[in-house]
């Protein structure tokens, strides 16, 4: 045994030998590119084109979160956000019991925040996806609208609902139901307190997350008013008498109340833009009857769950669980806007290339230059590259920002922090992105889609220097045959972590062979502006800022 041992050894020794000899790496190419100090790595640079591409209105109605409110960029102008949303019944068909009386009507909408600790007042929070801190006046109208799920021009697909129905649904405007003046989020936690004989007490009942929390009856007419739409009344005397019949069930609800429309009335200086986690938002109904029922969930907890409650207090919730969409107003600057016309030139490229969230504005990126050769389609540099047979170690462009387009004392704060790259012709996102389960938007995939880098690091207002995207992966895929050589896009994202596209309206050119952009993209409110390939400049300031593909490389024999 330690003969034949000894003898595999031997044959193994063998072969790792002639296969170390037939890949040992070699400096081909130092003639063109410079020595490197180690004789193995290579660098070699190629230009890319970029240039800017409108985009058209955007499909919302496939947002996880909505945003509402407004957001002032110094550089494109003002956007505002809105929505309108179906509701419908947690429970249907609900049991009023006898001799039924409106107590109130709540909306509850939380946003997103995370716990940053606890202290002996309770849970502290940090407010998620807040922009600005002015306030500004919301309202919420009935809508008349009624969104359909599926497409009226063909039934077995699904309806698609773009950021421009905003004239539509105020087309089809309901009455005003609720108003609120001054509205700005709050990081405060929700305590709920004991109410005795009508006067709130010390005893906190119970602690919520931080969210839009308003009582929709602040007089009588308005508790009227919410009586007639839920309830059948005696004529006599306008007691409730039983639940309408369009409470049976949603579909009925559905048509009857076709859904919520919460528009931005007036702003207050920039106001403030914040997301609502619909999926958790509710109507909260609370009535009480004098029909004794059974304490089965022990309410009062006495220990008893035999016992009756007299004249007990119930809930009827309505869920914002139906379809919604998002309606976004970009007042792009007429100026800005016309430099983003200016700048979609395929053919040569641009001085500069805008990115704007939402409807607004991406860049297309081009490696390698123009294809000339008629056979393969390939262009020249791409062919010399899968000639050499190469092995990217490293390939990058980075993408400087172009700060002397940004206006005097344009905020840090406000500069993208991410951006992301993507397949424009397959709508599909690179090989070098890494699915992964992290809720970590902010530092997510920083070694493929690299975050601004600042002036001062460690100065989150500072102003931004540039992005470094990575594609090494794709950069081999391309070279072994994998991926042809597809043109790329860059957009803004918030959130690079989100999966899935929304689809554009393609109703005019410049962009009606654009389907799809990344849904992190449309969802997003920020812009920036970057050095294109024809960036000019004295002494080659700009020049040297221009995007540019870094490859380094080794290669066999």
């Amino acid at each position: 045994m330690k003969k034949l041992l000894c003898n595999v050894a031997v044959v193994i020794a063998a072969i790792l030998g002639v296969v170390s000899c037939e890949n040992d790496l070699s400096p081909i190419g130092a003639d063109l590119l410079g020595e490197d100090p180690a004789g193995v790595i290579k660098e070699a640079v190629f230009d890319v084109k970029t240039y800017s591409v409108p985009v058209n209105p955007v499909q919302t109605s496939n947002f996880s979160s909505f945003p509402f409110g407004t957001y002032d960029d110094p550089i494109y102008g003002e956007s505002t956000y809105e929505f309108v949303s179906q509701i419908n019944l947690n429970s249907p068909n609900p049991d009023i019991g006898n001799n039924t009386e409106l107590i109130d009507v709540r909306l509850e909408i939380p946003y997103y925040s995370t716990i940053t600790g606890v202290d002996e007042d309770g849970t502290n929070y940090l407010l998620d996806s807040i922009y600005g801190n002015e306030p500004l006046k919301l309202e919420m109208y009935r809508s008349n609208y009624f969104l359909s799920s599926f497409d009226v021009g063909d039934l077995s697909d699904r309806a698609i609902y773009y950021s421009n129905f905003k004239t539509t649904i105020e087309n089809n405007l309901g009455e005003l139901l609720y108003t609120l003046d001054g509205f700005t989020p709050s990081s405060e936690e929700i305590r709920i307190s004991a109410v005795v004989d009508g006067v709130p007490t010390e005893e906190i009942l119970e602690r919520q997350t931080p969210r839009l929390r308003e009582t929709l009856t602040p007089d009588n007419v308005s508790l009227e008013r919410w009586k007639e739409i839920l309830f059948n009344l005696d004529t006599s005397n306008g007691d409730i008498v039983s639940p309408r019949s369009e409470l049976a069930n949603n579909s009925l609800f559905q048509n009857y109340f076709r859904g919520l429309y919460f528009k931005v009335a007036s702003v207050t200086g920039n106001g403030n833009l914040i997301h609502f986690n619909l999926n958790q938002a509710s109507i909260i109904v609370t009535i009480q009857s004098d029909s004794d029922i059974i304490d089965v969930d022990d309410i009062d907890e006495d220990g008893d769950t035999t016992d009756f409650i007299a004249n007990p207090e119930s809930q009827i919730v309505i869920g914002f669980n139906g379809n919604k969409v998002g309606l976004i107003d970009n007042q792009i600057d007429p100026t800005v806007l016309t430099e983003i016309q200016n700048s979609n030139d395929p053919v040569n490229g641009a001085e500069n290339i805008y990115l704007k969230g939402g409807p607004g504005a991406l860049a297309v990126v081009e490696l390698f230059g123009q294809a000339t050769n008629a056979i393969d389609g390939e262009a020249p540099a791409l062919s010399q590259v899968i000639a050499n047979d190469w092995l990217i170690n490293d390939a990058y462009i980075e993408f400087y920002v172009d700060q002397s387009k940004f206006p005097s004392g344009f905020p840090g704060s406000k500069e993208p922090e991410r951006i992301l790259i993507y397949d424009y012709e397959t709508n599909r996102l690179l090989s070098d992105f890494v699915l992964s389960s992290s809720t970590d938007a902010l530092n997510n995939n920083l070694n493929h889609l690299g975050r601004l880098e600042r002036i001062d690091p460690d100065d989150g207002l500072s102003s931004g220097v540039k992005y470094k995207i990575r594609l090494t992966q794709h950069l081999n895929n391309i070279i072994a045959g994998n991926n042809p050589n597809n043109r790329l896009a860059i957009v803004v994202s918030q959130n690079v972590s989100l999966f899935g596209n929304s689809s554009v309206l393609n109703t005019v050119s410049p962009n009606a062979d654009m389907e799809f952009i990344p849904i992190g993209a449309a969802i997003s409110h920020e812009g920036t502006i970057l050095h294109g390939n024809l960036a000019q400049g004295s002494a080659g300031e700009f020049i040297e800022k221009r995007p540019r593909l870094t490859i380094r490389y080794s290669e066999t024999n």
